[in-house]
């Protein structure tokens, strides 16, 4: 067949499509077209997050080797802090400090406004649901966290119960008593928009770590968790 007889067939198809028809068929392009536009934004986001954690973990083994202030890429605004590990799943992400929404774009990473993994009270690290924290609904409780400090300490933490919660009514002490480590995450997990609901997974240390240099800050009674 010659491409000017599938011009026409093409001329042909779209002459016999009344208004109405002409207008349902660009609804359905458009929409494809959008479709198609999210795919690869979903993917583009994934891609973004697994090659970051590949830099973010080699400036965490140079702080580990004493490097100090080390950053990822000479343009970021913060710099990483730990290493968490679920040694069930197989799953393992580096910790980042702050959690500003160009860290968690790259990361997990912890809330300003709380203790250091292994402190007096509850440390909060965050991440987005659909990258980083994506493995939080696989951990149940018992099963073991790993977190090892830039300062070389490691900390096993011991996953308790999971719960759902609005960021405002969180639950989260950060004076809590104990060394306590909470996860947490936006949900529902296969939601496309960002919502009022977080999930929250509370774990408390079960194996002892020499004091770290690491300070905790003072922090309020009641902690939002908003920022992812």
């Amino acid at each position: 067949m010659s491409n000017k007889q599938t011009l026409d067939g093409r001329d042909g198809f779209l002459a016999r499509l009344n208004m109405l028809e002409t207008l349902v068929l660009a609804g359905i392009s458009l929409v494809a077209i959008a479709g198609l536009m999210l795919v690869g934004k979903g993917f583009y986001m994934k891609a973004k997050a697994e090659v970051s954690q590949v830099l973010l973990k080699r400036s965490f083994e140079a702080q580990l080797h004493g490097a100090p202030n080390v950053k990822p890429w000479p343009w970021a605004d913060f710099s990483t802090e730990a290493e968490i590990t679920a040694p069930r799943i197989g799953k393992t992400a580096i910790v980042l400090s702050g959690a500003s929404g160009e860290a968690l774009a790259f990361g997990p990473a912890r809330l300003a406004n709380t203790p250091a993994p292994g402190e007096l009270g509850t440390s909060v690290i965050a991440a987005h649901r659909d990258t980083h924290f994506r493995w939080l609904k696989d951990v149940k409780p018992g099963d073991l966290l790993v977190v090892t400090r830039k300062d070389g300490t490691n900390l096993t933490f011991r996953a308790g119960t999971s719960r759902i919660a609005r960021w405002d009514e969180s639950g989260i002490n950060a004076d809590a008593p104990g060394r306590n480590l909470a996860l947490a995450t936006c949900w529902p997990f296969d939601a496309t928009e960002q919502g009022p609901l977080r999930y929250i997974v509370q774990a408390e240390l079960v194996s002892e770590a020499p004091q770290s240099k690491l300070s905790a800050l003072p922090h309020p009674i009641q902690l939002p968790v908003k920022s992812f």
